[in-house]
């Protein structure tokens, strides 16, 4: 079954290769993309470090993740198109038995709906053996989440819309809508399934160097968990959320933004207690001619699908994704770059049947990459990753305390280099918006934030 499993990456590979010889140079592009990993951890599972029957060993382990994939884009004088598929293959050195897939599909296209109008879409579904390495996001990605150790089996869901509308030159209405659904099985047999479909309307007034914003949002939330030889712990509920935002520019290069509001989580279920709690978050955010950087400290309250509990998190995290001036000669397209995430969070449970808020779980994490493109499309990158994540005796789940140490080698690329057409970033902190991509413009190389396969 491995050597199957190798066989279907090997040749997929090379279909997909067969496929992207020629990037057309009008209205649509076919790539290869893919990366290929080879990364130490000295914790496989994602366990706590004393021995226990009922989970996996506490042990260190090579291994190498191949993955494979195809990129198609289309672009017309008002839309745009990416659609993408690769097949991700995790191949132990010792665990052969734990060699695993995961499959992951996406579209995200953008529309100039009118003069001053615009839409954009996405919709993504994966599948496979939930990876906690987290190798997909890159290392300034800058969030925090609680995840389960150990090793699970997921099927992931996104769906999401927003629009834009520019009313006059200083006042926009956005709208929005999303649907999502995250399931996932354990080894010890506990299934957890969370649903969230919610719409959100707002909107935004500036001035030359200041604007303010106000954003309301509403969800409808079903978080399901059945453990093995435990009954079913379900709630149904609809979390509304309302919040008022001020940004300001400090010149070309600096601009910041606070935040703050209510959110709601109002039962459906008979006998839980409505719960109330205030959100309030502050930014600085550093954008050069190539990269970024910023610092975000925050109280949110959101369900937490990995585990089918709703959640309040306060974090404070850093991240930076800059240019290193070496071997070079164009700063807007660096050879040498450093990526970086440093944040801690205290995220607890919110127990909707009481009302109460629970003891929960702390996280503390540092990633930190360096790059280095030797060709278009083609980055070379070594990267060392820490996470901590501890849990309080009285959280009453599963999910495990564990300490675990990552080293990762990785090459990653696109072939051919050049799109035909790229989804252009629209959402900004600026008030000026000046690192908004211009439609019509391929947003960065694939080395670039906000570029990529």
């Amino acid at each position: 079954m491995v050597g199957v499993r190798l066989r279907d990456v090997l040749a997929t590979s090379l279909s997909l290769a067969l496929v992207s010889g020629t990037a057309h140079a009008g209205g649509y592009s076919v790539h290869v993309i893919g990366s290929a990993q080879s990364i130490w951890t000295d914790n496989l599972y994602s366990v706590p470090e004393s021995p226990d029957p009922d989970r996996p060993p506490y042990e260190s382990e090579l291994y190498h993740q191949l993955r494979p994939g195809v990129l198609v884009t289309y672009e017309t004088p008002r839309t745009v198109h990416n659609l993408s598929y690769d097949i991700e293959a995790n191949v132990y050195t010792d665990h052969t038995e734990a060699w695993s897939l995961q499959h992951l599909a996406g579209w995200r296209a953008f529309f100039m709906t009118s003069p001053r109008s615009e839409l954009g879409v996405s919709a993504l579904f994966s599948t496979g053996d939930l990876n906690a390495l987290a190798t997909r996001q890159t290392a300034s990605d800058g969030t925090l989440i609680v995840q389960p150790g150990g090793s699970s089996s997921f099927v992931s869901i996104d769906v999401g819309e927003n629009l834009q509308y520019t009313a006059t030159r200083e006042l926009r209405l956005t709208q929005g809508f999303r649907a999502r659904r995250f399931t996932t099985t354990d080894g010890l047999g506990t299934e957890t399934d969370g649903i969230e479909i919610g719409a959100s309307g707002g909107a935004d007034r500036s001035w030359q160097y200041s604007a303010a914003a106000l954003q309301l949002a509403s969800s409808y939330v079903t978080l399901e968990r059945v453990a093995e030889m435990a009954p079913v712990d379900a709630n149904d509920q609809i979390n509304a959320s309302a919040t008022v935002s001020w940004r300001r520019d400090f010149g070309p290069r600096w601009s910041s933004l606070i935040d703050g509001g209510v959110t709601s989580i109002v039962p459906l279920d008979e006998g839980d207690q409505l719960v109330i709690q205030p959100t309030i978050g502050a930014q600085v955010g550093y954008f050069p001619n190539w990269g970024t950087a910023g610092l975000s400290i925050r109280r949110a309250v959101a369900p937490n699908l990995y585990l089918a509990q709703n959640t309040i998190s306060d974090s404070a995290i850093v991240n930076a994704w800059l240019p290193l001036p070496w071997l070079t000669d164009d700063p807007l397209r660096p050879k040498l770059s450093v990526q970086g995430t440093l944040g801690a969070q205290r995220s607890r449970l919110i127990d909707t049947s009481t009302g109460d808020i629970e003891s929960g779980f702390d996280i503390f994490a540092g990633d930190v990459a360096v790059n280095y493109v030797p060709l278009d499309g083609v980055t070379l990158s070594l990267r060392a990753q820490h996470l901590r994540q501890n849990a309080d005796e009285s959280a009453g789940m599963e999910v495990l305390s564990y300490v675990r140490n990552t080293v990762m080698i990785m090459v990653m690329g696109r072939f051919p280099d050049r799109l035909a057409g790229e989804v252009p970033l629209r959402a900004s902190m600026r008030v000026d918006r000046s690192n908004v991509t211009p439609v019509g413009e391929e947003s960065a190389p694939a080395e670039a934030p906000g570029g990529g396969s």
